[in-house]
């Protein structure tokens, strides 16, 4: 997908229990639902911290896991961009 095409897309909550769950179905990455909701305790989650809980649900640590913290970083701002405010997170998780 082109950039200029990601810049513009919406950046609301609808889609974030997508992203967890192609992160589930894709890499095996299935944060349980009380991490889900963990997320959501911030004002705003940027693409770094989505990545760092994601792999620390897992039990992996984010400092070390350079690979999987940017494959992961890059699927939540393919959907999101850089952030998202969580009051706009949708509630499915």
């Amino acid at each position: 997908m082109r950039r200029d095409v990601i810049r513009h897309r919406k950046r609301d909550g609808k889609g974030f229990s997508k992203v967890l769950n192609d992160l589930c179905v894709e890499w095996g990455f299935c944060i349980d639902p009380e991490a889900g909701n963990s997320l959501k305790s911030t004002q705003y989650l940027d693409a770094d911290e989505f990545a760092c809980a994601v792999l620390k649900a897992e039990g992996m640590d984010f400092e070390l896991e350079v690979e999987w913290r940017r494959k992961i970083r890059n699927k939540f701002i393919e959907r999101f961009g850089n952030g998202i405010n969580t009051n706009d997170i949708d509630n499915a998780l």
